[in-house]
């Protein structure tokens, strides 16, 4: 490289990263003014966000507490429980066995499955595929899980498919698949099965192996162990009165704790470095991602075969919800940033007045 095009690649990158730390810097003097504001309207006990930016984790803010009777601080490795993003991060773990050609995306995902298969049905069990699971496109019954209040009720993820869930039901077909979107969270289950019946690992192991160690998610797991309790922010209800935590068989579907870092860190994957190749490039062809965040048919064109897909604010996204526990994931592509909000509680309005606040200030024309 000559001297002149070091000189202009420098400047060039200089300026870019001068002007993601004037943009942190601007976005955390709104938010430290809002956000307390915010906890304090809605009674809530506390929230985390991070954001990142290319290849590259930008910032961690914190505020209220992660524990309102002792006033423990939330900290950059402090445990959330995120619900059904989960689903998301699951999606990465299973492209990967599509990726090596373990799995076919549009073959019966009975084919892979050895301990349960989907039963019989008129709609046609056959037109069930990972595709259309990944999508809530398959025609799977089965949309939220209750959890249960001790792990030592958890039952084993053939038994919740049977309909050992805690009064969630059984796994079946209830309408024809590539017909119309229908939120599954039991075809999720269906996934966590399959991973485990091709791979030979526990779902918790093989995840923890093929997606959360190389994404740098050191502070995340599917295996909710009294010492990651002890690592996690106390959960709250609607009411800001303290709550149990849920267990779940169904880790897949609403299983995973991590903390905001962590699950920024899952967010870069759809970001793009400084070759412009996604991030997760490094472990799913890049052909595979772009098929994985394209809307497919029947959703109305908001959501892939992993994440919701909005298009007015160009993000992809997820939102979980577990009792106790809200948290929200939100990559905008077109300027290659990206930012999770994580709370714990069941408080809604939280969240979401802090994402609105974000995606103004994002949004805001450069005029302004």
């Amino acid at each position: 490289m000559n001297k002149l095009l070091f000189f202009i690649v420098f400047f060039v990158i200089s300026n870019a990263q001068a002007a993601d730390a004037t943009y942190f810097s601007e976005l955390k003097a709104e938010l430290d003014q809002a956000v307390p504001k915010i906890l304090d309207k809605h009674k809530a006990p506390g929230v985390a966000v991070a954001f990142v930016q290319g290849e590259e984790v930008t910032g961690f803010l914190s505020y209220g507490f992660a524990d309102i009777e002792s006033q423990k601080a939330i900290t950059e490795n402090t445990m959330f429980n995120v619900g059904s993003i989960s689903k998301v991060v699951t999606s990465w773990g299973v492209m990967q066995l599509v990726d090596q050609g373990k799995v076919e995306l549009d073959k019966p995902i009975n084919n892979y499955l050895k301990r349960w298969k989907i039963p019989k049905s008129e709609f046609g069990t056959e037109n069930v595929t990972l595709r259309n699971v990944l999508s809530h496109t398959s025609g799977l019954s089965l949309g939220p899980y209750s959890g249960w209040g001790s792990p030592t009720d958890v039952p084993s993820i053939v038994d919740s498919l049977n309909g050992k869930n805690n009064g969630a039901g059984d796994v079946k077909l209830i309408h024809t698949p590539n017909t119309k979107w229908s939120y599954s969270g039991g075809g999720y289950s269906i996934v966590q099965l399959l991973i485990e019946d091709v791979s030979g690992l526990s779902f918790e192991d093989y995840m923890q192996k093929n997606v959360l160690k190389p994404l740098g998610m050191n502070n995340s797991t599917f295996n909710v162990t009294p010492a990651v309790m002890s690592k996690s922010a106390t959960p709250y209800d609607e009411n800001a009165k303290k709550t149990s935590m849920i267990y779940f068989a169904e880790q897949a579907a609403a299983g995973l704790q991590t903390t905001a870092i962590d699950l920024a860190r899952f967010n870069l994957a759809v970001l793009k470095n400084k070759e412009n190749k996604y991030n997760g490039s490094r472990f799913i062809s890049q052909a595979l991602i772009k098929e994985m965040i394209t809307p497919v048919a029947n959703t109305g064109g908001r959501w892939s075969m992993s994440y919701v897909v909005d298009s007015e604010n160009k993000s992809l996204g997820f939102a979980g919800f577990n009792q106790g526990w809200i948290a929200l994931t939100r990559s905008i592509t077109d300027q290659n940033r990206g930012y999770v909000i994580l709370t714990n509680s069941s408080i809604g309005s939280v969240s979401n007045d802090i994402d609105s606040l974000i995606l103004s200030k994002l949004r805001k024309p450069k005029s302004e």
